[in-house]
């Protein structure tokens, strides 16, 4: 995990010598000046030194063990949303009901294609799943479905999982009606299931898979696509214009470069567009 965690091999190597060197320098410096340039005064910076720097490994890994785990909590919330989104109804409703047991006191009773009765402080509860893609909004429309399911199920509340985007006029208009409906937004209900099932290796092998699976193809392939062949023209023709102007050594070899990539373009075989 420790790759997906560092801002660079060559920064974090940077960071950690200059650190070192520090660290070093200022242990000996101490004794130095307490004792004069000895061999004990060079003998106890070093020991202090070296006790410093297995201070420092114990922080790191610390450290890193934290952001390991706060890493797999946010994505195994994430993942498990969209396991939600794919989800039956009446199996969203139930993971929907579960997640917030880990915060509220609920007792479940019965789930239905509406959503989750449970029973929460003396009165009834329908907890229902609004699953929608993270881009998406909930609109009041949803809001009156889980209103009328209420009705339905003689639940005195409602409480929509949303775990799509919704607007504070939605929440306050939930909130207001004749049914009262209470909105869970979809970072309190990713916050609870990366708590409760944080991201396993498998899933991040899996991950990785996946993220693999959708990248774009190399840089070849990305570099001379045919609807770049254009672009390419035009700067290598401004660059020779430039060089006819200006006589300036340094626009030739770029403009011929843009020429050879637009021929490249032009000349290289589409491959067969697949489903």
């Amino acid at each position: 995990m420790q790759q997906y965690l560092r801002r660079g091999r060559l920064s974090a190597l940077m960071d950690g010598l200059g650190l070192r060197m520090v660290l070093a320098l200022a242990a000996v410096g101490w004794f130095v000046y307490l004792w004069g340039v000895t061999v004990p005064a060079l003998l106890a910076g070093g020991a202090l030194a070296v006790m410093g720097e297995m201070a420092l490994t114990r922080c790191r890994r610390q450290r890193v063990a934290r952001r390991e785990a706060a890493l797999r909590r946010r994505l195994g919330g994430e993942m498990m949303l969209e396991e939600m989104l794919l989800a039956p109804k009446k199996q969203a409703h139930f993971q929907a009901a579960l997640l917030l047991g880990l915060r509220y006191p609920l007792t479940m009773e019965r789930v239905t294609e509406d959503g989750m009765l449970c029973l929460s402080g003396g009165e009834h509860l329908l907890i229902s799943c609004v699953a929608l893609p993270e881009a998406c909004e909930a609109g009041t429309s949803a809001m009156v479905d889980i209103q009328r399911a209420c009705r339905l199920h003689g639940a005195a509340r409602g409480v929509a999982c949303v775990t799509g985007r919704v607007s504070e006029k939605t929440v306050a208009w939930a909130a207001q009606g004749v049914v009262p409906v209470k909105i869970i937004r979809r970072e309190t209900l990713a916050a609870l299931a990366g708590q409760a099932h944080p991201a396993t290796d498998a899933q991040l092998v899996e991950l990785g898979k996946r993220k693999k699976r959708l990248a774009p193809g190399g840089l070849m392939q990305t570099a001379l696509r045919r609807e770049k062949a254009k672009t390419y023209m035009l700067y290598g023709l401004g660059l020779t214009l430039l060089y006819v102007v200006t006589g300036l050594w340094y626009y030739p070899a770029p403009g011929i470069a843009c020429l050879v990539l637009s021929v490249m373009c032009r000349c290289r075989r589409e491959e067969a567009e697949k489903l």
